[in-house]
């Protein structure tokens, strides 16, 4: 555990993502002594759920696994959690309805979170590619984050709107299935899921290989090596 903590905290974004989940964490307990209401206290949950794709995805990531059987094991755990990520971003519609602050307030208290989930997913994704890369084919290599993507804003719908979750797989999962099986099978019945998949996943993408664009490739050369 101590070489891991230490090896992760070579990675330059633990740095950020620590600074932010702490600044959310700071304006929930701002809001909690200003309103004495813990209308927004889901968020906690919410972030920490965005937290654990990063978490599997940097044990993976730091500990120079190379075995094809444990990467695929791993990416499909972290895959299961992923769209906790992005699902955060979605927090957003409830802006207005805790009367107790300033919207401005509280406008800034679910951007800061919906930032920080997204960026926990987002650098949790860049880790997962990049093991990815040692194991699958580079004329395949490409399409995998884009694929990735839509399928977790696929996975958000099933939690935002039919209110499913991750452990759900385990606990009622002919439940999930047949929702899942449903839209799959008569796409034209759910223009909704199918709509905000796409969009959602389009959007994503986009920031997504934005986000590529402007980091450094310089990584951490001391745990790749």
């Amino acid at each position: 555990m101590f070489t891991y903590i230490k090896n992760v905290f070579k990675i330059k974004s633990t740095y950020v993502l620590l600074l932010l989940s702490l600044f959310s964490i700071a304006l929930s307990i701002m809001r909690l002594a200003y309103t004495d209401t813990g209308f927004y206290l889901f968020l906690f949950w919410n972030l920490f759920l965005a937290f654990i794709p990063w978490f599997i995805a940097s044990i993976l990531y730091v500990n120079k696994i190379r075995k094809k059987s444990a990467i695929t094991v791993l990416t499909l755990i972290w895959l299961l959690f992923f769209p906790n990520a992005p699902y955060i971003l979605t927090d957003i519609i409830h802006l207005g309805i805790g009367k107790n602050a300033p919207l401005w307030f509280d406008l800034i208290l679910l951007l800061s979170y919906s930032f920080t989930g997204m960026l926990y997913g987002f650098v949790s994704l860049y880790m997962i590619e990049n093991k990815l890369s040692l194991i699958i084919k580079r004329r395949t290599y490409g399409i995998i984050p884009i694929f990735l993507i839509y399928l977790s804003c696929f996975g958000v719908y099933l939690g935002r709107f039919l209110r499913w979750n991750s452990w759900d797989i385990i606990s009622n999962i002919s439940g999930l299935f047949i929702d899942i099986k449903n839209r799959i099978i008569n796409p034209f019945q759910y223009e909704t899921t199918w709509g905000f998949t796409i969009l959602f996943g389009t959007l994503l993408n986009g920031i997504y290989f934005s986000y590529k664009t402007f980091i450094s490739y310089k990584e951490d050369n001391v745990i790749q090596k």
